[in-house]
């Protein structure tokens, strides 16, 4: 395990519960900015008069915030640390979110979305590099799935909550709760969290250096085929999922007309399976389970789920007693893929973590992004095909990108 960075006085034990749940909620922030607005999408569409598509637009731009901010950050990070960046990153998540409380139209509320995007996005890329500075090999793949199954609680509660909280003031009320929920993390994050970045491992160049660096920490990372397609399969899965994310609301809603309140414990119901699935795959990791067998196993869920949501909506038989179940499958899945994944990203290049942290960031919100404008774009109003279609392509390129060039490349190395 790394060494303890030097000149910094211990606030919160590493191996403290409270510490990881602590990264946990702070990697959470994309997680409740995103489902707490899903069951009120068609009412943040009528309040500015514009369709229930041009208002999903809310969930692409917040995620190219999110793609694109770690790309500055992450690198930030490796110069001045961790810590400062974190709180900076939530702090202003906070402030923007404050902001789109009162956002005048539709173009406004897109703005300060994709400006939440990016302290959303600052601060995840941290948490991860914060566990690969701390942690290494198994013990990081543990730590990784620890943080994913406490953060994997949001999806669960997020619509519910988005429910009950606009059922307080409308849909403007959610982007208050988020700025007061993300300020409380920020100072959270200023008293319990010490640096993670050793003394040592800071870049202690000019800024210009650096940058002139970073460059070359891209391409570092762009020449080591793992961690590229690693960051592939991320990107791949995400967008996966976020084409569910995206449309659960248009098609259990909009197609099969269940409830707001129904919607929220049904997607919990589906998000649990993330929960599921980061859980077995810190047990299996324990025992000894190869990441090679827990990314098969979980990928082998995820495009069975998919293909069959596919072959469900062609047909015409999608009902929510099989969307649902299906769907939980699919997430634990991608709670059992998802830290194999990151790991393998960062462990070839500990070097530039940092760098590889956010570009990988980048690639999965951009995916993410382009998979949700194109399930809000073909959506039809009646069938589920756009979203399940999504689903599936991604979740078979996610596949193929694992067999064809992340294995062959982790033997030859």
């Amino acid at each position: 395990m790394p060494e303890a960075p030097e000149g910094h006085h211990r606030r919160l034990s590493i191996h403290s519960p409270v510490f990881t749940l602590l990264l946990a909620a702070l990697a959470t922030l994309a997680a409740f900015a995103t489902d707490m607005s899903l069951p009120v999408l068609a009412d943040t569409a009528a309040s500015f008069g514009v369709t229930v598509g041009q208002a999903t637009l809310s969930l692409s731009t917040f995620m190219i915030g999110f793609a694109f901010a770690p790309l500055l950050s992450g690198p930030l990070s490796d110069h001045v640390g961790r810590r400062p960046v974190l709180i900076v990153g939530t702090a202003m998540f906070a402030a923007c979110g404050a902001f789109a409380t009162y956002s005048a139209s539709i173009g406004a509320l897109l703005f300060w979305r994709v400006m939440m995007g990016a302290g959303a996005g600052t601060g995840f890329v941290i948490v991860v590099a914060m566990v690969r500075d701390l942690f290494s090999g198994q013990e990081a793949r543990v730590r990784q799935s620890y943080v994913n199954m406490a953060a994997g609680v949001a999806p669960v509660i997020a619509p519910t909550l988005g429910v009950f909280v606009a059922a307080l003031g409308g849909w403007r009320a959610i982007y208050a709760a988020l700025a007061i929920g993300a300020a409380a993390l920020a100072i959270a994050a200023h008293f319990a969290l010490d640096e993670s970045l050793a003394a040592s491992a800071k870049v202690t160049t000019t800024y210009r250096e650096h940058y002139d660096r970073v460059v070359a920490g891209y391409a570092r990372v762009l020449r080591e085929p793992v961690s590229v397609g690693f960051i592939g399969v991320v990107a791949l899965n995400f967008g996966s999922l976020f084409a569910y994310v995206a449309g659960s609301s248009l098609v259990l809603i909009g197609v099969l007309g269940v409830s707001k309140r129904t919607y929220g414990m049904l997607f919990a119901c589906s998000s649990f399976g993330l929960m599921i699935g980061a859980l077995s795959n810190a047990r299996l990791s324990r025992r000894g389970v190869s990441h090679h067998r827990l990314i098969v196993t979980g990928m082998t869920a995820i495009v069975s789920t998919a293909l069959a949501l596919l072959v469900l909506s062609l047909i015409g038989a999608v009902k929510v007693a099989t969307v649902v179940p299906l769907a939980v499958l699919g997430f634990i899945g991608h709670g059992m893929v998802r830290p194999n994944a990151v790991q393998g990203a960062l462990e070839p290049v500990p070097e530039v973590a940092g760098v590889a942290s956010a570009l990988m960031s980048a690639a999965q919100m951009v995916t993410g992004a382009a998979a949700s404008a194109m399930v809000s774009t073909l959506f039809d109003g009646h069938t589920a095909r756009s979203m399940t279609s999504v689903m599936a392509f991604c979740a078979c390129a996610a596949a193929s990108v694992y067999g064809l060039v992340v294995r062959p490349a982790e033997q030859r190395a």
